[in-house]
């Protein structure tokens, strides 16, 4: 079974450090709906454009948000189900479960988007993905909608994806990310494949960065919030993968580099990991 890389929603950070104010953008590059679509299109290619349903879950042991840890030890875990179509179309239903967000169930993302290669080698492929997103808490300036579109290109065993996106319905922002994979096989057998694809991500985004100002006459502190556009985070991740029947079972281990604003200090970069189980459907 081939690998595929399904569809989860960025989320709000609901918690906050001292002079940074993280914003909905803040959690795009941890969880954002990303479609490894080349992947999907090698199904439809092998199954003939037979549809399917794609059931999974991914478990975080440590939950980031741009790259920053922010002092709330918790984990994460997020199912997902998708419906992929031999004409391109695909759809996903999801959901972000955190252990110290009260509620635990912390949002439902409804997705879909279409994907198909632009070159007649099948190097260039196109994707474009509309999402939205309910939040169990009513939290202001949360934005509900995304659009993004993405451009990926493959040959052989070397792959990179841009992908663009504008978020809204609250307080808007956009964001930009680039990912470069290579695959190695280490075993492919007819019951069982192993194998990794080390993936070097760059995450742009907008955050607001609120510094503090002391007046002494009169003598009062005041907030100046100022947003930047700029590189966020740099990750680079190690996932072994085992596919074997209609399984697929992965495990990873991410490293990630915060991006510090004007007023941030002390960043530390931080790894974590992640196991994920998926399970395909053909109908």
């Amino acid at each position: 079974m081939h690998k595929i890389t399904l569809l989860f929603i960025c989320i709000a950070a609901l918690v906050r450090a001292q002079e940074i104010e993280p914003t909905e953008a803040d959690a795009i590059l941890d969880d954002l709906f990303t479609a490894d679509s080349l992947d999907i299109l090698d199904f439809f290619d092998d199954l003939k454009k037979q549809d399917y349903l794609y059931v999974t879950v991914l478990y975080n042991n440590k939950t980031l948000f741009s790259g920053r840890d922010f002092g709330v030890e918790q984990y994460s875990a997020f199912p997902s189900i998708s419906y992929i179509g031999g004409n391109h179309f695909f759809a996903n239903l999801s959901s972000g479960y955190y252990s110290s967000v009260s509620p635990n169930w912390d949002f439902v993302t409804l997705s879909g988007g279409y994907s198909n290669y632009i070159d007649k080698k099948k190097t260039l492929l196109a994707t474009g993905v509309y999402s939205y997103s309910s939040y169990t808490q009513d939290v202001a300036d949360l934005n509900n909608h995304r659009v993004s579109a993405g451009l990926s290109f493959r040959k052989k065993w070397f792959r990179n994806s841009l992908t663009a996106g504008y978020l809204f319905g609250g307080a808007s922002s956009s964001f930009v990310s680039n990912n470069s994979y290579v695959s190695v096989d280490i075993l492919d057998t007819k019951s069982l494949d192993i194998s990794i694809q080390p993936r070097f991500g760059l995450f742009w985004g907008n955050q607001t960065d609120r510094q503090e100002f002391v007046r002494y006459r009169p003598y009062r502190t005041e907030y100046v919030d100022t947003d930047y556009f700029q590189l966020l985070n740099t990750e680079l991740s190690i996932p072994v993968e085992f596919d074997f029947g209609n399984w697929d079972v992965e495990i990873d281990y991410t490293f990630s580099s915060p991006n510090p604003l004007p007023s941030e200090e002390g960043l530390e970069n931080t790894g974590f990991i992640s196991f994920s189980v998926g399970y395909l459907i053909g109908l």
